[in-house]
């Protein structure tokens, strides 16, 4: 299907996304953006897979849709059967709600309730970040029927797709932000970080940075105080988890 050209208006949009401030001013952004592509609900999950607990999923939401629609999901635990959810997961290309195979009784309550609920005709945008296990999903929905709402959002399939990309770097910069600043993190607590990831030892990044190796494991003791952890290669471990090494 032969992509759609979009408005000038896209790009200026875009860039106001890339740089906004809290999750107010980018949920106006991704809106605006999405309109112009021809939806009018939406939803952006960031999620750590390996994080899940029977209970609930690690993740953020962004939500530009009907506060009920998102009370039914949490209320419902749809995010356990989300069929969405279960395709992005080891997808990358978008899908239509026509395309997804739907298995079980739950799983068709929640496609009901999401057509009564701005999401009539919709389409997924799955997006993955090689960095660390996480990965991202855009819903995007129209009230429009099934077949002229998905032939529509589908010809904008490559800028949801960039929408979907920016978004989750947007949250991944989000987190480093808020971990480097909640846990007072220098540049050289992550240069060292980086360097134990690749697999160097003390002596070698001793020699790399021009230090004593005392000094080195001065700042193992100094970076493991910080973080809360009892030896410096957990300390790698919560960089990677939190985006650190991005």
């Amino acid at each position: 299907m032969t992509t759609q050209h979009a408005s000038p208006a896209l790009t200026v949009l875009f860039e106001k996304l890339t740089n906004a401030n809290g999750d107010c001013e980018l949920a106006d952004c991704v809106r605006s953006i999405v309109n112009e592509l021809g939806g009018e609900s939406y939803v952006f999950a960031v999620l750590s897979p390996r994080a899940t607990t029977a209970s609930r999923p690690t993740h953020r939401f962004l939500i530009g849709c009907s506060p009920e629609w998102c009370q039914m999901y949490n209320a419902n635990k749809w995010y356990m059967t989300d069929p969405f959810l279960e395709y992005a997961r080891s997808n990358t290309a978008p899908i239509t709600g026509s395309e997804i195979v739907v298995e079980t009784q739950g799983q068709r309550e929640m496609l009901a309730a999401a057509s009564e609920n701005g999401f009539r005709s919709g389409i997924v945008i799955p997006v993955h970040t090689s960095v660390v296990d996480r990965l991202g999903v855009l819903y995007v929905g129209s009230n429009d029927s099934q077949a002229a709402g998905e032939k529509r959002l589908t010809a904008h399939r490559m800028y949801f797709r960039a929408l979907a990309s920016e978004l989750l770097d947007w949250f991944i910069r989000m987190v480093k932000s808020e971990v480097v600043d909640g846990y007072g993190i220098t540049e050289m607590d992550l240069r060292i970080i980086g360097y134990l990831r690749t697999g160097f030892a003390a002596a070698d990044i001793a020699r790399e940075m021009g230090v004593s190796i005392q000094t080195v494991y001065g700042n193992y003791k100094r970076i493991k105080d910080k973080v809360g952890v009892s030896h410096i290669s957990e300390a790698v471990k919560f960089a990677e988890a939190n985006d650190l090494l991005a």
